[in-house]
């Protein structure tokens, strides 16, 4: 047991297992045991003179196995003012946050309806949060852009922790973040502490637990990430603890000669030590790797088709050493490696027997980093944190695409030697199969890019926060930071202010601005010009009123203001010349905003039910400078209104249920029970979710030249697609055994088969398709604990 601002051992603390009589208090190093608990899942509750009540829900508990379950507790001011007493909650506050924060635990991704298990997707519950597609679990917020998005994993930067994602975002099909790490998350949906950098909009905090120190603990589990072993245990007599997890794709092992196009092929690697060099000293090592390849070939490829064959790999390592001087006084060192690469080869189809090489990819990007933090309470009133780090990033960026030449296109009539031009009114009104190559209009040259760059980043940060009154707080941080590659120099304010109405309601504002560079592949996309590329800012304003209706029940609303400017904008976007690409060329010139309002109602599952209502209101737009009189022109996250629920219902049949308390000691109920049972615990849960059509910009096809672009006139993202919604369905059910546990799923998304779009796709012959998001979608996977 941990103070949340120092990391100091409490001792002291009241542990109290709630209806029933088991209970314990924490010694002289913040430890505690509770034997004899029978079988079954519990919550608990953490009580201490000065600080905040806080409640862990549905904490499995096994006979002769240990389970070990630690908790941070905020500090409080003591008073006799019965007004500004904290109340109990099972709602935690992420770290340092003032507005805009959610945090969030293991037991709430396992149950988490088209959640998929998946630590990214389970955050697209709360307001203003979404993703482009089904598909991809990337984080987008608040009318933002891909790759806005901030990971940290145990103070370890990672770039995109999924399978295929992509240069220059945070999402992809499938995270490789293995669930059962994660002890919480924070979450902060904007104006977040001076600690975090480089990105513009969100910051998920990854926070691990650490391995059991008792015993060793296996674990099988098998998800949308595939098949999955996790191991724990202690080594060296408790000194050190360890957690180690192996996930791999299992399609391709179960489908190898289906005839499919494309079989995604990955696993991943992910493993955590701690080495407790003394009661208030330890070295921490995390690690996460992960592998991927696919190969997209048809077999009936027509000209002009691609096949792809796609390989990438990432990985992430580091050591952190974390020091607690006394009891208002810690320090941590982190020294990190992090690096994604990718590898694609594109080939043309010429004819059936023919194939060409298109282009190629072959990228690099490798960043080391070392950086720290001081943490020093003065006293209930006052403490600060100072921190600093470096950055030694490297991108070697090679590639190569074919030289590519827009044609003017005639076709002839029988016996006529003059050529006859499609129209745009009807392109194909005689004998479309008959066209020929006219004339030569534009050609593109052949590119070839070999970019080894090596450069630095520095940052400095500190934070302030100061408890005037008992009610009040304010935090106040300053962040700077240099990169070398383009001399830009970045100065972050951010500051915040907490008002407690009364014990349960508070009102709080918040103010910040943050920087993000642009995408390292921007740069080498025209190593000439755009190197001069400034990183780009948003500024935020917030402010939110909370309220504690329950220990188990929160609300929230908040209203924000997000302003863009310095984004990185194609400089073809903004000519007149469609044909023209600018090689890369980019300028600084994108501005845009960002209006919203949000809506959050939560109450977790301390007994039999959960549920969970978020709604958002939000405007976004950028500048349109095609305009000789500017306008404004939807973001292409401009949702505009998000509605989410979900809500679950438990039934904990051996302790409610009579009749499955008589039935489960029946020799031929355990024969079947693996098939019919609901369970020692049966829980039936759902989400829903709406949102308005995204926009996009309508395309024109010329016939002529056979290829679609965007008129001058056309309205950027004058056109939005259908509106989206979908239900999940979601049963899970627990068993509970003498030393094992088995979680078993069943997760069906898009149960009613709503047709969502998910994009049109324009063909070169001048027709359209249409391409979905998931139609029904059933998953099933485990969790086998022994």
């Amino acid at each position: 047991m941990t103070d949340k601002e120092t990391s100091a051992p409490l001792p002291g603390v009241n542990v109290i297992v709630l209806h029933t009589d088991y209970g314990a208090s924490t010694n002289s190093l913040g430890q505690y045991t509770i034997d004899h608990l029978p079988i079954g899942t519990y919550n608990i509750r953490f009580e201490m003179m000065g600080y905040e009540s806080i409640e862990k829900l549905n904490i499995t508990v096994l006979p002769d196995r240990y389970s070990p379950m630690d908790a941070v507790l905020p500090p409080t001011v003591l008073s006799s003012d019965e007004d500004v007493i904290v109340e109990t909650t099972a709602f935690q506050k992420a770290r340092g946050a003032v507005v805009s924060d959610r945090n969030m635990d293991y037991t709430e991704i396992m149950r988490d309806p088209g959640g998929a298990y998946d630590v990214q997707r389970v955050m697209q519950a709360l307001p203003s949060v979404v993703s482009g597609t089904d598909q991809l679990n990337e984080i987008i917020v608040r009318g933002g852009e891909l790759g806005e998005n901030l990971f940290l994993l145990d103070e370890i930067e990672i770039p995109n922790p999924n399978h295929f994602g992509n240069q220059g975002t945070g999402g992809g099909p499938i995270c490789m973040l293995h669930p059962t790490f994660v002890s919480e998350i924070d979450f902060y949906a904007g104006a977040f502490p001076a600690r975090y950098g480089g990105k513009a909009s969100s910051v998920m905090d990854i926070h691990l637990r650490e391995g059991n120190r008792e015993q060793m603990h296996l674990n099988l589990d098998m998800s949308m990430a595939g098949l999955g072993l996790f191991a724990e245990g202690p080594l060296a007599d408790g000194n050190i603890s360890y957690m180690a997890g192996f996930h791999k794709s299992y399609v391709d092992l179960l489908l190898p000669s289906m005839g499919l196009t494309s079989i995604p092929k990955y696993y991943s690697f992910q493993g955590k030590a701690v080495w407790y060099l003394n009661e208030r000293s330890k070295l921490i090592w995390n690690g996460i790797y992960g592998n991927d390849k696919i190969f997209i070939d048809q077999e009936d490829s027509n000209e002009g088709d691609e096949l792809v064959d796609a390989r990438s790999q990432e990985y992430a390592t580091g050591f952190t050493y974390k020091t607690l001087f006394d009891e208002n006084r810690y320090a941590t060192v982190t020294l990190s490696n992090v690096e994604n690469s990718w590898d694609i080869d594109v080939d043309k189809v010429i004819s059936s027997e023919i194939k060409r090489p298109f282009l190629f990819q072959d990228d690099t990007e490798n960043t080391w980093t070392l950086k720290s933090r001081y943490f020093q309470r003065i006293n209930s009133q006052h403490d600060f944190m100072i921190g600093a780090e470096v950055n030694s990033i490297r991108f070697d960026h090679n590639g190569w695409a074919d030289a590519d030449t827009v044609f003017r296109h005639a076709y002839y009539y029988d016996g006529d030697p003059s050529p006859h031009y499609f129209t745009v009114a009807n392109p194909w009104e005689t004998r479309p199969d008959s066209f020929v190559r006219e004339a030569v209009v534009h050609i593109t040259d052949e590119l070839q890019l070999d970019a080894d760059i090596t450069t630095w980043k520095y940052a400095v940060h500190g934070q302030y926060k100061w408890k005037p009154l008992l009610r009040l707080r304010l935090t106040a941080g300053l962040r700077f930071a240099v990169f070398d590659y383009n001399g830009n120099t970045m100065l972050a304010p951010r500051t915040g202010l907490t008002y407690s109405i009364n014990s349960r309601t508070s009102f709080n504002l918040g103010y910040g601005q943050h920087y993000q560079e642009p995408a390292y592949h921007l740069f080498t996309a025209n190593l000439a010009r755009n190197r001069d590329l400034r990183s780009y800012k948003t500024t935020q304003y917030v402010a939110g009123l909370e309220h504690l209706f329950a220990d188990d029940m929160k609300g929230s609303i908040e209203v924000y203001y997000k302003s863009y400017s310095s984004l990185p904008v194609k400089r073809h976007w903004i000519e007149r010349d469609s044909l023209n690409t600018y090689d890369g060329e980019l300028l600084s010139r994108g501005e845009g905003d960002v209006r919203g309002l949000e809506l959050f109602l939560q109450k977790k599952l301390s007994r039999d039910f959960n549920f969970t209502l978020s709604y958002s209101h939000y405007v976004t737009r950028r500048k349109d400078f095609r305009r000789e009189q500017t306008t404004w022109y939807p973001n292409d996250y401009d949702y505009r209104d998000i509605l989410t629920f979900i809500g679950g219902y438990r039934v904990r049949m051996l302790e409610q249920v009579e009749w499955y308390q008589h039935v489960k000691t029946k020799g031929w109920w355990k024969a079947v029970a693996w098939i019919i049972s609901p369970g020692d615990e049966l829980e039936v849960s759902l989400r829903w979710r709406f949102t308005r059509g995204r926009p996009y910009t309508k395309q024109t096809y010329d016939p002529l030249l056979r290829r679609w672009y965007t008129r001058w006139s056309t309205v950027q993202n004058g056109a939005r697609l259908p509106d989206y919604h979908r239900l999940d369905f979601m049963i899970l059910r627990r068993w509970f055994f003498k030393e094992s546990s088995l979680a078993a799923y069943i997760d069906i998304m898009n149960i009613y088969r709503r047709q969502n779009i998910w994009e049109y796709f324009y063909h070169q012959d001048g027709s359209t398709e249409v391409i979905y998001q998931f139609s029904l979608m059933p998953m099933g996977g485990f969790v086998f604990e022994f």
